[in-house]
């Protein structure tokens, strides 16, 4: 049940796809994208980008637009803007015994987040894009969650405690280039600050490579790379972790 709600939780990170999420690009008008962990992608418009994760659909219903606002010489600028509702899935596993990762004890209330980010991506040359990142996020109605309730795991922690904070920050850098004309490779940084929280920061790493085997199927592989501090109970604050995970998707385009 953990490895589940991991993957739940944390879908965001497996994509990659052909029109590179992690850059200010948006997809083309009309093209759709979606793979296995990946969002569901879909291009409105030539500057805007609406895109929705099927995992969490009905758990942690959430959607996501990017709009592109300039793209001059090299740079392009967008903005992306998130909201997500997790109180279903954060209830399903308020329980006891198998699949129980919050005690009954606490209550759940309705809570909703806004994430917001700013993304600027330079072409350094014809093969390699760089994208820096900065962003907010915020969240309302879980001013009556018990510190108590939170789920100290990798990837999820750190991406719950906005609900606990009410905000954090979130910065980033990607690197995106092409190894041959059926391979390409993504890495990147990412760094959430959570002031106030026992654990109140992580740092995310993560490698990937791409088999493109046509622009309608790719097969990406790699791993994530989480150094986060977390709550350590009475009578210690907190404790840093490390932790590598295993990434696969698979993405259909059309």
């Amino acid at each position: 049940m953990k490895y589940f709600i991991i993957i739940i939780m944390s879908t965001q990170l497996f994509s990659q796809g052909e029109w590179l999420p992690g850059t200010a690009n948006t997809l083309p008008q009309g093209r759709w994208e979606y793979g296995v962990f990946q969002p569901v992608r879909w291009g409105q418009s030539e500057d805007r980008e609406i895109s929705f994760y099927k995992l969490t659909a009905l758990l942690m219903p959430g959607v996501a637009v990017k709009q592109r606002w300039v793209q001059r010489y090299d740079w392009t600028v967008s903005s992306s803007h998130s909201v997500y509702y997790p109180t279903p899935l954060l209830k399903m596993v308020t329980k006891e015994g198998i699949g129980g990762m919050i005690s009954p004890e606490f209550d759940i209330p309705n809570m909703v987040s806004l994430w917001n980010m700013v993304l600027a991506s330079k072409q350094i040359d014809q093969d390699k894009i760089f994208t820096a990142k900065a962003g907010i996020a915020i969240a309302l109605g879980g001013s009556d969650l018990a510190m108590e309730s939170t789920i100290d795991l990798p990837l999820i922690y750190h991406r719950l405690a906005v609900y606990y904070n009410s905000w954090l920050l979130r910065f980033g850098s990607d690197m995106n280039g092409r190894l041959s004309n059926k391979w390409t490779y993504l890495v990147d940084g990412d760094l959430f600050i959570i002031p106030g929280m026992k654990g109140s920061f992580a740092l995310e790493h993560k490698g990937m490579v791409t088999w493109e085997k046509s622009s309608r199927f790719h097969i990406s592989l790699g791993y994530k790379m989480v150094y986060g501090q977390y709550p350590d109970g009475y009578p210690n604050e907190n404790i840093t972790r490390t932790h590598i995970l295993p990434m696969i998707d698979f993405v259909w385009g059309r």
